[in-house]
């Protein structure tokens, strides 16, 4: 049996899929409704309880191995099961069957968020439970065996490994041999980078777990600074990334396990890892390691701790060199949303809509576009984005929204808001820093009637001002005169400051006459 699973914002565009597919019969669930109108509306129910939730759809199929059937009763059972081992256990679902031709299989529409509590119920781990639970239910129902196609991102071992794995076993099973099978080799590097990469690192983090683990790890550029290709070495076998499979390629890692790549950021630290490797750990340390990454991605956000007595630098260079006025700089410094960590660098926290703390943003402050990056990926923060809400009073409704490329550029866009109105704006103001136009809270934005696409004159931030405007029809492009919000805000104080001194010098003449 095969298990796959998304997740999605629409309740009504899956049960409508469901539900018009040829042979498609409603068979179970836990809900009242008869078709996809009536449950859609029942759906509704979960969403009151979270409002700002996004993805609150999950969608699973489950599909028999070709020449398998199963009754709708059997089904029915399996799907219950499934759901709640998963953790759906005051969850919202029901489940549709789709018996075409010889692939008979059925579709869990189900919702995350809780009738409990109104929390999204957790997605940790979520593919590694779900293969575990499948295996058992195949053993259950003496279903066959069948290949995920993740699974099939690896290149099985060979004809002749599998019959020694098998006599091998039937040898210690039958007291030949003292310990049983060893796994091949390729089979054992698979896994090992699978743990290793569970919690999507960077590039340049995954090359140096490897060599903590012992893997030797080669890659190169052509002169055009396009990847020649990945290779592993490992218990003195070679193995290139192809020969291990689709997954671990340059590309496929990134596009199969989501690792995070960025050239210009990595390019230099994978090459220093590559010239001078990390000393591996021992053997005895390898299980705890690998635990480690495993533990990290379950746990809350943390955020990375202040170096209090480099505030007063920070301060100072975002007054003098970012134009950031002084009061601002310390409302942002109280509330801890801008700070030195204790590795010197400066840290943007990211919150959710409820203002808890969901993650960090890193910021060279030499780098021109004021771009950041995120902090730690081992751990899975909730949503949230870097963000501040001025003007009106505290429990408005926030009226207004700007939406920049970093925090940097929300800072500014505020300052240049503030001075245009000569103080704090009449209503509620929102400026955030967009990550990823896919990850907005669209919900909390639906209602809003006046959102600026605040992004930069770039073509970057063109592309996903298109992104965002797609998303957000209401929303207006409102790009900077200059290349970024920062240098606007800057030119702006500048002409202030000559406006001030013309006016000074016109009254010191006044005063000489």
């Amino acid at each position: 049996m095969i298990g796959n699973q998304t997740k999605g914002k629409s309740f009504r565009g899956l049960l409508n899929y469901l539900e018009n597919r040829e042979k498609s019969s409603l068979i179970g669930g836990n809900m009242f409704g008869t078709n996809a109108a009536e449950l859609a509306r029942e759906f509704r129910l979960s969403r009151q309880l979270n409002p700002e939730a996004q993805k609150v759809v999950h969608h699973v199929s489950l599909s028999l191995t070709p020449g398998e059937q199963l009754d709708n009763e059997t089904w029915c059972e399996i799907a219950d099961k499934y759901i709640e081992a998963m953790g759906y256990t005051a969850n919202q679902y029901a489940i549709y069957r789709h018996n075409d031709r010889d692939h008979d299989h059925i579709h869990i529409c189900a919702s995350r968020i809780s009738l409990d509590n109104g929390k999204i119920t957790s997605d940790s781990w979520e593919y590694v439970r779900s293969e575990k639970i499948i295996r058992q239910l195949e053993l259950e129902y003496s279903l066959q065996q069948a290949q995920s196609s993740k699974e099939k991102l690896n290149r099985a071992p060979s004809i002749g490994q599998q019959r020694r794995i098998e006599r091998e076993q039937l040898e210690y099973e039958q007291g030949q041999r003292n310990t049983p099978p060893q796994q091949a080799i390729k089979t054992q590097l698979i896994e090992l980078i699978d743990r290793a990469t569970i919690d999507q690192p960077t590039m340049p983090q995954m090359i140096e777990r490897l060599q903590l683990l012992g893997v030797e790890v080669r890659h190169g550029l052509t002169r055009n600074g396009k990847s020649k290709g990945i290779s592993y070495a490992w218990n003195e076998q070679k193995f290139s990334g192809t020969s291990l499979g689709a997954a671990y390629t340059f590309p496929g890692l990134q596009k199969h396990k989501e690792i995070d790549y960025q050239p210009q950021r990595d390019d230099q630290p994978i090459q220093q890892l590559l010239l001078n490797p990390v000393k591996p750990i021992s053997s005895d340390e390898v299980q705890k390691f690998l635990q480690e990454i495993e533990q990290k991605q379950q746990l809350p956000f943390t955020p990375p701790a202040e170096d209090e007595s480099l505030w007063p630098a920070l301060k100072n260079y975002l007054t003098e060199k970012r134009g950031i006025s002084s009061a601002f700089a310390e409302a942002l410094h109280e509330q801890g949303l801008t700070y030195v960590d204790q590795q010197r660098a400066v840290v943007f926290i990211k919150w959710d809509l409820d203002r808890e703390k969901s993650g960090a943003l890193i910021w060279h402050t030499r780098s021109q576009d004021n771009l950041t990056v995120e902090y730690d990926k081992t751990t899975k923060p909730s949503p949230g984005w870097f963000h501040l809400r001025v003007g009106g009073k505290p429990g408005d409704t926030i009226e207004r929204v700007f939406l920049c490329d970093t925090p940097i550029d929300a800072l500014s866009v505020a300052e240049i808001d503030m001075i245009s109105h000569k103080g704090l704006p009449p209503v509620r103001t929102m400026y955030m820093a967009v990550d990823d136009p896919n990850n907005l809270p669209l919900e909390y934005f639906k209602d809003v009637s006046r959102i600026g696409l605040a992004f930069n004159n770039n073509a970057q931030g063109h592309e996903t001002a298109s992104a965002v405007l797609e998303l957000l029809p209401q929303s207006k492009r409102l790009p900077p005169d200059e290349q970024n919000w920062n240098e606007d805000l800057l030119a702006l104080l500048h002409q202030q400051e000559l406006e001030r001194s013309s006016r000074q010098r016109q009254q010191d003449r006044g005063l000489s006459r």
